[in-house]
């Protein structure tokens, strides 16, 4: 074999050896990357698009999350801090000795607690009694004022027996108290205030209370007792009287007289009209000068 035909062999060989070592450098290692680099492509892209799209809609989602931290932080109610039902029987106890028109007396009775994704209930019963307006006062105040509570299942009742020194105008009652607390800091920057609120178009009027008393109330604060007083003077909007103790008062039209008001004043027949409450019956009392 001569020298040119045995080094164009070996450079055929040589020529081989290296093309195929690049197709099988190619063919299983680059390929395999540059798939591999691809879908990591894809998936940085999609990520990227994700990441995109939340900083495209972060502008809004912002704007809405501090209008509603904002509608959290000025709303007139509240939650709990703590499951605590102490801290139920606390608060309803500074209701009630808060003022004499919320004045009541009860039992407190914790049933149990229930807890949601954000908040939780804690439920309770209460029984016990006072008067009428002043229960009703209660229960408004606890549910108008700043800690969430709800009251269900209400039960009032005049009391029993016929006992002597019973107020007439006194209830008893029961009703079950759910009364809301956090599970998550929804209300961070929210203090809670002693304020309480009640809502004065609520009636106090009281359905046991009979319309007709076998009996007035005594003139406890000692006011002029019309039917026990004399009239000495008067002027188009005043008038003199002597009361039932001998004292001259001074009466204008709407002051308060025992039973009632007084009502008018007639300059020219010289006389005062009254108007008075006899345990439910109204009767116009008119005095005149004495002459």
């Amino acid at each position: 074999m001569s020298y040119g035909v045995r080094n164009t062999i070996i450079l055929l060989v040589a020529l081989l050896l290296l093309g195929g070592s690049a197709f099988a450098y190619i063919y299983f290692f680059q390929a395999p990357k540059l798939e591999q680099l691809e879908t990591t492509l894809q998936e940085k892209q999609q990520d990227y698009n994700n990441k995109k799209a939340i900083s495209d809609a972060f502008p809004e989602l912002n704007a809405n999350y501090q209008n509603a931290v904002s509608i959290i932080e000025n709303y007139d109610k509240s939650l709990y801090k703590t499951p605590n039902p102490d801290d139920v029987y606390d608060y309803l106890n500074y209701i009630s000795n808060s003022s004499e028109q919320l004045r009541v007396y009860f039992d407190f009775n914790f049933v149990d607690s229930t807890a949601q994704e954000q908040y939780g209930i804690i439920r309770s019963n209460l029984n016990g009694y006072g008067n009428f307006v002043n229960v009703v006062n209660f229960i408004n105040t606890i549910e108008n004022s700043q800690l969430l509570n709800k009251v269900t299942a209400l039960s009032i009742a005049p009391p029993g027996g016929n006992n002597e020194g019973e107020e007439i105008s006194d209830i008893t009652f029961t009703f079950t108290l759910e009364s809301y607390y956090e599970r998550i800091p929804i209300q961070e920057n929210v203090s809670r205030t002693n304020v309480l609120t009640r809502n004065e178009q609520v009636s106090v009027f009281n359905p046991f209370y009979p319309l007709i008393q076998p009996t007035v109330p005594p003139n406890t604060d000692n006011l002029v007792n019309v039917e026990q007083s004399r009239i000495i003077g008067m002027t188009a909007s005043r008038i003199f009287i002597v009361d039932q103790g001998g004292s001259v008062q001074s009466l204008t039209v709407g002051d308060d007289v025992y039973l009632g008001s007084l009502q008018s004043i007639d300059i020219n027949n010289k006389s005062a009209t009254f108007n008075l409450n006899k345990g439910g019956i109204t009767e116009l009392v008119t005095l005149e000068i004495e002459r």
